[in-house]
């Protein structure tokens, strides 16, 4: 098989796949950044890796990435990141229905649904405006423009500014949600998008992994000093062990970790009890304490009685190949470990 092939060229221990939300219609604090999966098409994909692969727990491949352990060659795992309510309602009854491991990812800050994150904001502006008729429109632009002092000619130049605000302009979109009506505490209260410290809890009772995703979803690597990143950190992986009551807990980057410096990486998880942490650069290899994984939200290819999974594989390691050659052209002195300290 095609697959099998390209395993075999590609360095790898297992196909490491992950999520965020599930869906059989937009939700319009996700959809506007990317899209999700029905409750269908993830069974469809969990029946496909129970059937092709050897779905292993995170303390399976703490095992083996810390202590040697073996993996199958088809080896695979699942984490789902960000803490959205729909990895209880949804993703959890599947994963004991057919009974697979898998890993959450929680930000601390969002649990219980006191806060919102800002990203979740910007969707909510970006479905606010594609609802909007030309006389709101209108409106918007007259109290943008009085805002911020900002023109926009039409709605998707007000979408593409919203779409490029990040961490550090969240007293700004605060201000958007205010300017085009969008009230985020009557939304936190009325939808409640996030799970409970009592639901996250019960995945652990489940026997689910519990682990770190910051306390508040920044993008570590444009954070202003170091010490931003180890609180960010150090506080999400706090609330998992006191969760867990386990001594050591994973962290996944928001976003992507590639351009963090690896030094510092290995002595944080020392120093607040990291076992592994989780990036996003599906196959790419990197320091044996950084699981890469595959984004595997895109309903694209996915029907009503097919798994799109072998699709998103098979194009990811096609394409491995030529991202660890412009990897290596880029970083001539060698892996992400060798990158400058850019948050120093």
């Amino acid at each position: 098989m095609l697959l099998s092939g390209f395993r075999n060229i590609v360095a790898s221990d297992g196909v490491h796949l992950l999520y965020h939300s599930f869906t059989a219609a937009p939700i319009p604090h996700i959809g506007p950044l990317y899209g999700c999966k029905s409750p269908g098409d993830l069974e469809r994909d969990l029946i496909h890796l129970k059937t092709r692969f050897r779905v292993m727990s995170h303390e399976e491949l703490v095992a083996h990435r810390e202590n040697g352990r073996r993996v199958p060659p088809n080896a695979a795992t699942l984490s789902f990141d960000d803490g959205f309510v729909e990895c209880f309602t949804v993703a959890k009854p599947l994963l004991l229905a057919h009974g697979l491991p898998a890993t959450f990812f929680i930000c601390s800050s969002f649990v219980d649904n006191r806060e919102l994150m800002y990203r979740n904001k910007v969707a909510l502006c970006l479905s606010r405006i594609g609802m909007a008729t030309a006389a709101e429109i209108s409106g918007f632009q007259t109290r943008l423009r009085a805002q911020f002092g900002l023109t926009f000619a039409t709605p998707s130049e007000i979408g593409k500014w919203l779409l490029g605000l990040d961490f550090a302009h969240r007293d700004i979109i605060d201000a958007a949600c205010v300017r085009l009506g969008i009230d985020v505490e009557a939304f936190l209260r009325d939808q409640r998008p996030y799970m409970t410290r009592s639901q996250i809890a019960q995945l652990h009772s489940d026997g689910f992994t519990i682990g770190s995703h910051t306390s508040d979803h920044p993008q570590l690597g444009k954070l202003p000093d170091w010490e931003e990143v180890r609180r960010q950190a150090r506080e999400s992986c706090d609330f998992a062990r006191g969760i867990t009551g386990r001594a050591r807990v994973p962290l996944a980057f928001p976003f992507n970790g590639r351009n963090l410096p690896r030094g510092r990486l290995a002595a944080l998880r020392r120093e607040i009890g990291i076992d592994l942490m989780y990036d996003t650069n599906g196959l790419m290899k990197d320091e044996s304490f950084i699981v890469n994984r595959i984004p595997c939200d895109t309903p694209r290819g996915a029907t009503g009685h097919r798994s799109n999974l072998p699709s998103i594989l098979r194009r990811t390691y096609l394409l491995e190949p030529l991202k660890a050659l412009r990897r290596r052209l880029r970083y001539r002195n060698g892996p992400a470990g060798n990158h400058a300290d850019i948050c120093a």
